[in-house]
């Protein structure tokens, strides 16, 4: 093919030291040589060989020339990402031939080249032992001789020994060596064993690091170091790996009840362990401290925000452990990280003045303000943590996950109510809600579905800010009390003061939450409709809930409200939504469904006349013209999220009644 020819033209003609630029051009024409490479070419030529045989072989005599070229740095960097090219396409019929080409680019990893030249050395390095484990013969030809000496070249990149003279590697190429090594590790779990305790060591500053470190560590980073050290139960002896699985991870709850311990230690607890876990006697003198120098144990820390960092980081690491798969079977240890999860959630900022709840937290005396403070900073950020580890559970569990959703639907609520002006929280909060409501959701008594009103007004808030139909939730700070006195400070003289002013009153609603936070609340809005008792719903919820979901154009919750329908006290059908959906969507065929199995009712053929919107309309279909129903009306100007106090006063009877029996 005219592309291998132009190949090998150029590699013979251009100048070394050019290549690196050429090498997207001619990594194109090899992927368009896919399948000449392919073939199965003789490795000793006759002068009666095809002229595709001898190209190719012209081609891999090159590549192996420039990879061994020695005053070349350019060539060999060149070479190697050529390399990997060619066997991604070539197959089989190329890796047979790749043992020059392994040995050639060990020796960039070994020697000092430039760390460029080493990270595409590793990359196509781990892409050849890849490819190779599907083809035994090759694994013992090729792999296993050199494996061992790429291991400890790569750890030797990210730990050089105190005697060289290469400085410290950037966080790039330690990344790309923990990628490298979790790829491999589930391949060749044997030839790593005796490189366990070293991987360890090497990579355990990356596990939950914290702002005394010398450097910030990327996340990607962080995440593939978790990766590995859950993986090194492959290495273990056959009989082993679950017990090594089980080992690790008991180790990595203990660190974080151990860290939790000092970072909490300006709350009295009320927590008792339901695992065994003592907890220990935490001083109130100097600042919270943790971690040790010994290879066994993640380094120290000192201060309350380091802790913090350091229960994150553990906790995230746990979520690493219930997400990556094991060789064989394990035993989650649920009742110990539940035990975790309730201990890190019944921590609450302590209430302000006025607001009633029956959480309440005790503060040491003995411990300082200025810890306490950074105490609730740092709160929504380790809770936040704590709903991962739940949501990784739940994936990891699927159906088993019933028998404990309820206990994770009140952690959830709790760190709802602490923390509902964190945007993170409130986004962790939605998807966790919706994955614990498709389990439990269906069973869930009247009392249970009470306790979601403030999830439930909190995820229509979102969507309404979103959507230009509400205001977004005033913080604490910006609330004016109503007996404050007039201020006694002069009005500024600056116009432009007043000009701020008038903008901020007569802006549009503007939310400042993320596409995923928005996407969340939607999947749990139709959660709501599809997933829940609508007869221990209230009623104003529904009808928040229905407006909501015609507002924000959102088809599934619509399609669930039509499919869902609510009945009032009287007994009467709460007007169906389904003239918004048909309109909305008029082509899908879901909407066709409907309309096809559907009575028109009354509410149907209300349109919508001159100067009214979807919310007049709205108010006109849920109200229907009878004075019962007179609560069911929701003021945009107080963003629609206030339930009728009227209605909660008379599901007091039916709750308490639930409640005896």
């Amino acid at each position: 093919p005219p592309d291998l020819q132009v190949l090998c033209r150029r590699l013979a003609s251009t100048d070394p030291d050019a290549l690196p630029a050429l090498c997207p051009n001619l990594i194109s024409h090899i992927h368009r040589c896919r399948g000449v490479l392919s073939l199965v070419v003789d490795q000793k030529l006759k002068d009666s060989a095809p002229e595709h045989s001898v190209l190719v072989h012209k081609l891999k005599t090159q590549l192996t020339t420039l990879l061994k070229n020695g005053r070349s740095q350019s060539s060999r960097f060149s070479a190697a990402i050529l390399i990997k090219a060619v066997v991604d396409v070539g197959g089989y019929e190329c890796l047979r031939t790749s043992g020059p080409w392994v040995q050639g680019l060990l020796s960039i990893i070994q020697k000092n080249d430039p760390f460029p030249a080493r990270e595409i050395a590793i990359i196509t390095l781990t892409r050849i032992y890849t490819l190779l484990n599907e083809y035994q013969a090759l694994v013992r030809e090729i792999a296993t001789p050199t494996l061992s000496a790429f291991v400890k070249a790569c750890l030797q990149i990210v730990n050089p020994p105190g005697s060289s003279k290469v400085g410290s590697p950037p966080l790039r190429l330690v990344e790309t060596v923990a990628n490298a090594l979790c790829t491999i590790t589930p391949l060749y779990p044997t030839t790593l064993r005796p490189f366990s305790a070293q991987i360890k060591t090497t990579f355990r500053i990356y596990v939950a690091p914290t702002a005394a470190d010398q450097s910030a560590v990327p996340q990607s980073l962080r995440v593939w170091s978790r990766k590995l050290f859950v993986l090194q139960h492959y290495t273990t002896p056959k009989n082993d790996n679950a017990e090594e699985w089980g080992k690790t991870i008991e180790g990595f709850i203990k660190s974080s009840h151990a860290t939790a311990d000092q970072v909490f230690r300006a709350v009295q607890e009320s927590w008792e362990s339901s695992s065994g876990y003592t907890r220990q006697k935490v001083g109130s003198e100097g600042e919270p401290h943790g971690g040790s120098d010994s290879f066994e144990h993640l380094p120290p820390w000192l201060g309350l925000s380091r802790g913090a960092e350091r229960l994150i980081g553990l906790l995230e690491t746990l979520s690493e452990f219930l997400k990556s798969p094991t060789k064989i079977p394990v035993t989650t240890p649920v009742s110990s990280l539940l035990d975790l999860t309730t201990r890190i959630t019944l921590i609450v900022p302590p209430l302000q003045k006025g607001a009633r709840s029956q959480d309440g937290t005790q503060l040491n005396s003995a411990i300082g303000r200025e810890e306490k403070d950074e105490l609730w900073t740092a709160l929504p950020d380790i809770q936040t943590a704590v709903m991962s580890v739940l949501i990784s559970l739940i994936q990891r569990l699927q159906d088993n996950a019933v028998p404990i959703a309820a206990d994770m639907l009140h952690q959830t609520i709790r760190i709802l109510d602490a923390h509902d002006q964190v945007p993170i929280v409130r986004e962790h909060v939605y998807v966790l809600a919706h994955r614990l409501l498709l389990l439990h959701g269906p069973t869930m008594p009247k009392l249970s579905v009470n306790s979601l009103d403030k999830l439930i007004q909190s995820c229509c808030r979102d969507l309404l800010t979103a959507s230009g139909h509400a205001r977004p939730k005033a913080s604490p700070q910006d609330v004016k009390p109503a007996n404050s006195k007039a201020s006694s400070v002069k009005p500024s003289s600056n116009a432009d003061a007043y000009l701020t002013i008038r903008s901020k009153a007569s802006s549009v609603a503007v939310t400042d939450v993320s596409k995923p936070h928005l996407e969340a609340a939607s999947f749990l809005l139709a959660t709501f409709l599809s997933h829940l008792p609508q007869q221990h719903l209230k009623q104003t919820l529904r009808a928040l809930v229905d407006r909501t979901a015609v507002l924000s154009h959102n088809k599934e919750a619509m399609v669930a409200s039509v499919l869902n329908p609510y009945r009032t006290r009287t007994g009467k059908l709460l007007a169906s939504v389904f003239p918004f959906l048909s309109r909305d969507f008029p082509r899908d065929r879901e909407v066709e469904v409907l309309r096809s199995n559907l009575r028109t009712d009354k509410a149907a053929t209300i349109s919508t006349g001159d100067g009214e919107d979807d919310e007049e309309v709205l108010e006109k279909m849920q109200n229907g013209g009878e004075d019962a129903e007179e609560d069911l009306e929701v003021d945009a100007e107080e963003d629609g999220l206030d339930v009728g106090e009227e209605e909660e006063e008379e599901d007091q009877d039916e709750e308490m009644a639930d409640a005896e029996a």
